[in-house]
């Protein structure tokens, strides 16, 4: 059987910063990332408009037990270009984006925890008998 020849393979491997070149990152250090995920690469590619598919349950070869999963990248620039693009796309734009979501979320749920925190004031049977009794006449 003939694999078709028109997708780049793609390991976040590639792009990450703690790893050496034997290890497999394949770019410089100025443009490598700090643990880069399949998720950005996703978005990156997205973003970039290059046509993608992403296998989550693969990994790379040289490390099997990290699963992180790979991302197959449509063939439109030649690789090294193509993984310089997704790499300067996810330190400059998708990383950025992702933290400020990241804050908004905490800061939504240290609201939600500070206004969960003062329980509504309960009324009594006596409370609620003062508020409907009629005034008596003298």
């Amino acid at each position: 059987m003939r694999r078709e020849n028109t997708h780049y393979i793609v390991f976040p491997e590639y792009f990450d910063r703690n790893l050496t070149r034997k290890e497999g990152r394949r770019l410089p250090l100025e443009q490598a990332i700090e643990n880069p995920t399949i998720l950005e690469l996703k978005l990156a590619a997205q973003k970039l408009e290059y046509g993608f598919k992403i296998q989550e349950d693969a990994a790379y070869p040289r490390q099997w037990w990290n699963g992180k999963g790979l991302i197959l990248v449509e063939k439109k620039t030649p690789k090294l270009q193509t993984l310089r693009d997704l790499s300067i796309e996810i330190s400059t734009f998708i990383r950025p984006a992702l933290e400020k979501q990241k804050k908004q979320l905490i800061e939504k749920a240290k609201k939600r925890r500070t206004t969960k925190g003062s329980p509504p004031k309960k009324s009594s049977k006596k409370d609620k008998q003062k508020d409907f009794r009629p005034k008596r006449r003298k």
